[in-house]
């Protein structure tokens, strides 16, 4: 599959399983050469990928149940569960980390800048997670965004053995699609897009 056809064949892909075709090995191997090509404000590289898989990744969303009992109730907790035991259900999961120290040093450096930097690693990171998700669908692979930094931060730093300047920014559980999910409407791209000449 080409660029254009993974990009627009990409979507938040919620019914995942393990069966993936493609080694754990060669997965790994393309995540590094999504991650050291995907550019950065003053090739900053700030930009920084976990991989779970396995008992790892499991483990990640086992514990999220067990932190999201503390604060849904009732019914609505049964249907949070059920969320996160489909997370569990895919091969594996992508942690997105910003290594803050690096941004840090380059704010002392040029101050004139400082404020920027902060934001150009929010956007960097972004692109890194467009890439690796289209880099993914690219393989058959499905995957979806997740945001539970503020819940699992500690527990994934210690858990994980992360390095404490690196910050959560968000969670991409992966795998084979089972079910594709529905195609969203478009705004009519004529109102999105302008030409000037």
């Amino acid at each position: 599959m080409d660029f254009l056809q993974a990009l627009k064949s990409r979507h938040s892909e919620y019914v995942l399983s393990k069966n993936i075709d493609i080694t754990e090995d060669a997965l790994t191997s393309y995540l590094k050469d999504i991650l050291q090509y995907t550019p950065s404000a003053f090739n900053s590289e700030s930009q920084r990928i976990v991989l779970l898989t396995q008992e790892k990744h499991d483990l990640l969303w086992e514990q999220l149940i067990e932190i999201m009992k503390g604060i849904v109730k009732g019914e609505q907790f049964e249907n949070t569960k059920n969320k996160i035991n489909a997370f569990k259900a895919a091969y594996g999961t992508i942690l997105f980390f910003d290594d803050t120290s690096v941004t840090k040093k380059l704010q002392e450096k040029f101050p004139l800048y400082s404020e920027n930097f902060a934001k150009w690693s929010i956007e960097q990171n972004g692109m890194l997670q467009s890439n690796v998700w289209v880099g993914l669908r690219t393989k058959n692979i499905g995957a979806s965004l997740q945001h539970y930094n503020e819940l699992i931060d500690d527990f994934v730093k210690k858990t994980f053995d992360i390095p404490e300047t690196w910050e959560l920014r968000a969670q991409m559980p992966f795998g084979h699609i089972e079910e594709l999910a529905s195609e969203k409407p478009h705004i009519e791209i004529n109102k999105r897009f302008l030409l000037k000449k």
